[in-house]
């Protein structure tokens, strides 16, 4: 059966831009640097995470079909479906908001947990759901 979930993929405009967003603003940490056949495979995530986000440039899709290319942009700018998790959902919220970070205030859900959602450079949207000391 299935462990784990290992990679996700987020579409955006200009990897080494958004690269700089996840590292600094973030705290994510570069897990894999590489050339794959011509494209350039980056992998970020948080310190001690094993699941992990591949950042696609759809500029560099030249090798796909002009179809999977044009589905490749239209991802970006969306939600991306994923979650990230904080042990302090506030401190995290006021962080992330003097790093300058696009965070919306984190808000008791009605299914009990506390989220918000924050948005990278190419405006990909990330829930953010968390534990509060209030």
């Amino acid at each position: 059966m299935i462990d784990e979930i290992e990679v996700i993929e987020v579409m955006v405009s200009d990897q080494e831009k958004v690269l700089e967003f996840y590292m600094q603003n973030l705290g994510f940490e570069k897990k894999l640097d590489t050339d794959v056949s011509g494209y350039r495979w980056i992998v970020v995530g948080p310190k001690n995470s094993n699941t992990v986000i591949s950042l696609i440039d759809s500029d560099q899709m030249k090798k796909e079909s002009k179809e999977r290319i044009e589905q490749a942009k239209k991802k970006i700018g969306t939600t991306t479906g994923v979650w990230f998790y904080a042990k302090d959902i506030d401190a995290t919220y006021h962080e992330l908001k003097l790093k300058g970070v696009e965070i919306t205030e984190p808000v008791k859900q009605v299914w009990g947990g506390i989220m918000s959602t924050v948005f990278d450079q190419d405006k990909n949207s990330f829930g953010l759901v968390g534990d509060s000391k209030d």
